[in-house]
């Protein structure tokens, strides 16, 4: 073989290995990225729940009842030990947060760490079962009486929207155990059927199937739930779906447009986004 095509076929071979390595120590340096983790956080109190509010800033809510609020990078600004354990807890922007608690049939849109008791009037709902947010002062409520959504007018007093549920798929109220709106849908999870979506009027546009469905956020236009050890993305507006794989010892997986928190029992791992 010709010397200049021996030459000629070394670099390339050359250049092949040297693209080869690129691509690996790229690929290690992102694997590496990922890994290691900006902040640890360790817990003396066991994790029940956790948070994030638009700001993207990290909110643990351990099963004592108290709430933890933490920054993007893992600092500590604020806890919260309620009286009253709350049932359903929502960050919101960061500094009016929305509480809601069955028993004492009361909710509060409050700077975190206050509490606004206000008292669910009686004529909104015979059995109140789960209780959102709707905007900065109005509210959805699920009535377990009749399984009835119902969005509320807190300055007129008055009820704008209800609906029945559907009764071939609401027979327990205790299988219900989320309400959330977000972008003008509503969203309510049934533990035995998966998430209903709804629109501004409480018409049921949609339920995403699924038993094993563990707990539900948001990330810009997207839903997304834990479901058999993945976290999957749902475009409300397109349909279309991707998916992150989520190890066995994560209890909760959060996601921003900067940060990546993993949260376990006892501690919470902070990840850089796009780094």
């Amino acid at each position: 073989m010709p010397f200049t095509m021996v030459r000629s076929l070394t670099l390339k071979l050359f250049s092949l290995n040297m693209r080869v390595l690129f691509l690996l120590l790229l690929l290690t340096s992102i694997s590496q990225a990922q890994v290691k983790p900006l902040t640890v956080l360790k817990f003396d109190k066991a994790v029940e729940h956790a948070f994030v509010d638009r700001p993207g800033d990290l909110y643990i809510q351990f099963e004592n009842g108290s709430i933890r609020k933490y920054d993007t990078n893992g600092k500590i600004i604020k806890e919260t030990s309620p009286s009253e354990k709350v049932t359903v807890f929502e960050p919101r922007d960061g500094s009016r947060a929305f509480s809601y608690h069955r028993k004492g049939q009361w909710y509060s849109f409050a700077l975190f760490g206050s509490f606004n008791k206000e008292i669910i009037p009686e004529e909104f709902a015979i059995e109140p079962w789960l209780v959102c947010s709707s905007g900065d002062k109005n509210l959805w409520i699920v009535d377990a009486a009749d399984f009835s959504i119902k969005k509320i007018n807190t300055n007129k007093g008055t009820i704008d929207v209800e609906v029945l549920l559907s009764q071939d798929l609401h027979k327990n109220k205790e299988d219900l155990i989320m309400i959330r709106e977000y972008q003008n849908f509503l969203f309510i999870h049934n533990k035995n059927e998966g998430i209903e979506i709804h629109n501004a009027i409480g018409k049921r546009v949609k339920i995403i199937p699924g038993k094993d469905i563990e707990y539900f956020n948001f990330l810009g236009e997207e839903l997304y739930f834990r479901q058999n050890k993945k976290l999957i993305f749902y475009d409300l507006y397109d349909t279309s779906v991707h998916e992150m794989e989520v190890a066995d010892d994560v209890k909760v997986l959060l996601v921003t447009d900067e940060r990546l928190f993993k949260v376990y029992t006892n501690k919470a791992e902070i990840f850089v986004q796009n780094p």
